[in-house]
């Protein structure tokens, strides 16, 4: 790595080390690996719409869990594939009762379990402007680094907040601002009294509802990735620079993350741009191409919650029967008003949902071993800390310090 001008003029003489495999492995899982079991600790209202009760290393909203991490290193291209992950019965944290070894075998377990790899070599991104801003271009995605990138399913939690909002409760009249103000497929719905015509949110701030509960997961993802790289003494940061829609795939010369893109036919609104739609096959938003139409999409997501919700899966109350017994899936003529809303922001704007991306992805990061030469050429003591200055002795012992 090289900055060619500048007060922080550096170029390294030393050549890139790859991470391995374990500090990946250890890496990853403190940012989004599973823990165990989600504790669900919530009266009968709360615990109506959690979508599953598998733990991870963040906290999400009704425990949907629809961020992956996607990564890309010198070998190949990468998905850590946790959604579908469940831990053992009767086992409420995977670390349980277990030493020290025997922890580490099981974080590599579960790990090697999750790895799935997509392609072979590092993933072909934008190595500058457009696409990388050129203040980044110096270090991003280089030789020897990993970079990791959380993608976010918003169609999945999309859905649950609908049945919330949708439900006896609340009953909410979501409107299209774009459309003369009217109800998005809810009319009928509201004649009916199942939904309440004054009280009203627009399409729009549904959606930036949406989109601020699911940002912070990248965010909660990329700080424990951070926390870690201190306790494991690498260098990386998370940033911005790598604009999403290059980083997912859109342009044919930087394939990216290899998603697939589709284009609205027809919109509201007046930009009918391609839209991240889903890794065929891996991870795939509840959304056409991947369903016919939206009442699908809506009965695929509910086929999906309900698996989690079998009496056979692990749960961690001493009675899970008495929780499961109860009544806790939406009724049908809710489910239909779902149905009907999806439905209409799909005819009306070409693509689900109508503002935010299907597959979203904003924050990126990167890992690496440090240069300890460019920190005590530039900085003041106490720059890196012990760790990153015995990081090889640490970690590699087997190889000549650089």
């Amino acid at each position: 790595m090289e900055i060619e001008e500048g007060t922080l003029k550096h170029k390294s003489r030393h050549k890139p080390v790859p991470l391995s495999n374990l500090e990946e492995s250890m890496l990853i899982w403190a940012g989004t690996g599973m823990t165990g079991l989600s504790l669900g600790d919530l009266p009968r209202t709360g615990i109506s719409w959690l979508f599953h009760w598998t733990g991870r290393s963040w906290p999400c909203s009704c425990n949907s869990h629809s961020t992956e991490l996607f990564y890309t290193n010198d070998d190949g291209v990468y998905m850590v594939k946790l959604f579908d992950l469940l831990p053992d019965k009767d086992q409420t944290s995977i670390f349980q009762k277990k030493s020290d070894k025997e922890k580490l075998d099981r974080l590599m377990t579960l790990f090697n379990k999750s790895q799935l790899k997509l392609e072979d070599g590092r993933a072909n991104m934008p190595k500058g402007e457009p696409g990388l801003f050129d203040f980044n271009a110096w270090n991003v995605n280089k030789p020897g680094t990993t970079l990791l990138i959380p993608v976010t399913n918003t169609t999945l939690e999309y859905m649950v907040l609908l049945f919330i909002y949708f439900g006896s409760k609340y009953g909410f009249n979501i409107i299209d601002e774009l459309n003369g103000g009217r109800s998005c497929g809810l009319d009928k719905w509201i004649e009916k009294g199942y939904i309440k015509n004054d009280v009203r949110m627009s399409l729009f701030d549904l959606e930036l509802r949406v989109l601020t509960t699911l940002n912070v997961e990248q965010a909660f993802i990329c700080q424990n990735m951070n926390l870690a790289l201190q306790c494991l003494g690498l260098g990386g940061w998370a940033f911005t620079g790598l604009l999403p829609h290059y980083a997912l795939g859109l342009k044919p010369q930087y394939p990216g993350l290899g998603f697939t893109f589709t284009t609205p036919e027809k919109s509201l609104r007046t930009d009918k741009n391609p839209v991240p739609v889903g890794r065929d096959g891996v991870f795939e938003a509840l959304c056409p191409p991947y369903v016919n139409d939206m009442g699908e999409a809506v009965d695929k997501f509910l086929n999906i919650r309900g698996g989690f919700w079998n009496e056979d899966n692990p749960f961690p109350y001493q009675d899970p029967e008495g929780i499961l017994d109860d009544e806790y899936h939406p009724k049908e003529v809710r489910v239909e008003i779902v149905k009907d809303f999806c439905i209409y922001v799909y005819e009306n704007y070409g693509r689900f949902p109508a503002f935010l991306d299907p597959m979203f992805t904003r924050l990126v990061f990167q890992a690496h071993h440090l240069d300890l030469e460019f920190y005590d050429k530039h900085y003041k003591e106490g720059a890196y800390t012990e760790l990153h200055k015995d990081h090889f002795k640490l970690w590699h012992p087997d190889m000549d310090d650089p």
